[in-house]
């Protein structure tokens, strides 16, 4: 089959910091744009060059990659069909419970502790939808709530089951739990470390630091001995679990010590500052400056800052066109089998769809691209544009995230504590 090059779209070269020159497709909407890589931007130049091209021009899944990007488009209409929507991988926040025992002063999910209970079908909805995607090689689950382990009987035998379908037609299954780690049990244990399963817990500081935000329900007490108790669990039956640290006006001041404890126990973490209003942006860049000098020791020491660090939504190692991946190949599950843009809708927002109704699950995610768009001319004419790419589209303000000037000198920090990485190789 012949396929030639979308002449609606364009080729556009751009330096970004800590990336030198890299190139991107600027399709429909200047917003939305694909970053190519090498073997993306050979195969399209060959195709321009030629008027045309087939499969022999390029391995098989960066071809149709780039097909289901609408980049390449076949040249005869009758083969339409082998141009339905492609993708390789797809990631999603799998809601199993709306219930938590913790009362956090900054959480972001709306409907938490709702009556909704988890429809019980619910496996059985997405395996049809994901064994319909045509090229589907990788899922990425997120197991999460309210929290997840409070609901564990409800799902761990659907899980293992999806796994198993999926694995059958050759799609691997990647999971993920996300929890506050407070209910953690011997059988738990177990079935994570049996099923290869990731986790990534939440911790807000050493001690009373955490203790300000992670509090059970219904009381003021804290949550720290019991999580760290559990991390130490994990790790005992072989499972390195990341931890999660929100970064709050409550922490902020404890946060460069939490990160010290980190990096000696070698764990790798993401800070990402509490959405909502819950810290100044001053708060957050003052607290990453006292950070960055516990990164520089580390780096010194030999801590992998790059394999280890994850900063807010910032791109600081691949650059692209949004700070996520919702809305482009991910998306968020609610209970009911609705899929949203993001958890943060979750009882409040639209869904972008239903796991019943007819149609392509890519189809139903990519409703949400548009939540990307109408960046503010600043942020499209910034050099740090594919780093920070706005910050969350649902939280900005006028078109631009409220940590800009925050994000700006973090995202130099962050490429210092590379350079100093790579320099002691």
């Amino acid at each position: 089959m012949k396929y030639g090059f979308n002449t609606r779209y364009g080729i556009e070269e751009q330096e970004i910091k800590g990336h030198g020159n890299v190139f991107f497709v600027r399709k429909e909407h200047r917003d939305d744009i694909v970053i190519l890589d090498e073997r993306s931007l050979a195969l399209i130049e060959r195709v321009k060059q030629k008027g045309g091209g087939d499969e022999t021009d390029e391995d098989a899944s960066t071809f149709a990659r780039l097909v289901g990007e609408q980049v390449i488009i076949p040249l005869e209409p009758s083969d339409y069909f082998k141009s339905l929507p492609y993708i390789e991988s797809l990631s999603f926040w799998l809601q199993v419970t709306d219930t938590c025992n913790l009362a956090c002063s900054y959480c972001y999910i709306p409907s938490l502790n709702s009556k909704q209970l988890f429809r019980p079908d619910l496996f059985d909805m997405l395996a049809s939808k994901l064994l319909a995607v045509n090229g589907l090689r990788t899922v990425n689950i997120k197991l999460a709530g309210g929290e997840p382990l409070m609901a564990f009987n409800k799902w761990h035998a659907s899980i293992v089951q999806l796994k198993e379908q999926l694995a059958d037609q050759g799609i691997e299954l990647q999971l993920r739990l996300i929890t506050n780690l407070t209910t953690l049990t011997d059988a738990m244990i177990e079935f994570i470390g049996e099923h290869d399963i990731a986790v990534s817990v939440s911790l807000d500081g050493l001690a009373a630091y955490h203790d300000k935000n992670r509090i059970y329900t219904g009381t003021q007490k804290g949550t720290f001995e019991v999580v760290d108790k559990n991390i130490k669990r994990l790790q005992g039956a072989g499972i390195t679990p990341s931890v999660m640290v929100t970064v709050t006006s409550e922490n902020h001041e404890g946060v460069p010590d939490l990160v010290d404890y980190l990096v000696q126990n070698d764990i790798t973490f993401r800070l990402a500052d509490a959405k909502g209003g819950y810290i100044d942006p001053a708060e957050f860049l003052s607290a990453m400056e006292k950070v960055s000098d516990v990164l520089r020791a580390g780096v010194d020491s030999g801590f992998p800052v790059s394999r280890r660090v994850v900063v807010s939504d910032l791109r600081t190692h691949y650059p692209s066109s949004t700070p996520c991946s919702m809305g482009k190949n991910a998306a968020a599950i609610y209970l009911d089998g609705s899929v949203y843009f993001c958890h943060t809708e979750f009882g409040k927002g639209k869904p972008l769809g239903h796991l019943e109704e007819d149609g392509s699950l890519l189809e139903i995610i990519q409703k949400g691209r548009e939540k990307h768009f109408g960046l503010s001319d600043d942020c499209q004419q910034c050099e740090y544009r594919l780093i920070c790419a706005g910050g969350c589209p649902l939280y900005r303000v006028e078109g631009k995230s409220p940590m800009c000037q925050s994000y700006k000198k973090i995202i130099r920090q962050v490429f210092d504590l590379y350079e100093r990485e790579q320099d002691l190789l």
